[in-house]
């Protein structure tokens, strides 16, 4: 309980047999590779590809969970954040239920709450709100989705603003330039309410 500091990601040297670590209260990591990321990790995809995939992320053990405040450079480690998160570059995480903001994009297994990335947000699962200033990608969606260009690959409910809006199995309104879904393609404003 209290403060939690970290020079680098949790596991990134020691592989995956490390011990989970908990921190109630704020977490500092400062990794200063951080903006590296870009070149080592592909951090604008999640890890689930399908359903099964994401189900089986979703059971295995992880390095780390956060119960408050999580201020990093950057992450591509296994966490589950419960509370606010703020990444200087890119931001990976496995679960999150509160507020995550990126300077450059999110990545996010499971989310329940608010996505924020200068760049652009993707999840697998998630229920909230969505902004970037380019792109929002999502499997499974219930919410907003706000940016130039918004996508929902599976399901989803809600509402999408931006230039072009594109989301399969959809129930809701899009607001863009150009807004696709499975019943219509039309500019300014569509919608679809049932199949």
């Amino acid at each position: 309980i209290g403060l939690s500091i970290a020079a680098y990601p949790k596991g990134l040297f020691q592989g995956g047999n490390t011990p989970m670590s908990r921190t109630f209260g704020v977490k500092l990591e400062v990794f200063p590779l951080s903006p590296l990321y870009v070149l080592f990790v592909d951090q604008s995809h999640l890890k689930s590809d399908s359903e099964q995939t994401f189900q089986n992320i979703l059971k295995e053990e992880i390095n780390e969970k956060v119960y408050g405040l999580n201020f990093e450079t950057g992450s591509f480690s296994e966490t589950d954040i419960y509370g606010i998160s703020i990444s200087g570059v890119f931001h990976y995480s496995r679960k999150s239920n509160g507020i995550n903001i990126a300077g450059v994009y999110n990545t996010i297994e499971l989310s329940n709450g608010l996505m924020m990335g200068v760049i652009g947000n993707e999840v697998y699962s998630g229920n909230g709100m969505m902004i970037s200033g380019v792109v929002n990608y999502a499997q499974q969606f219930n919410g907003m989705q706000i940016s130039l260009s918004n996508h929902i690959n599976n399901r989803g409910a809600g509402l999408q603003i931006g230039l072009f809006n594109r989301a399969k199995n959809f129930r809701g309104i899009q607001l863009g330039l150009w807004n696709k879904n499975d019943k219509r393609s039309l500019p300014i404003i569509n919608w679809q309410f049932s199949e």
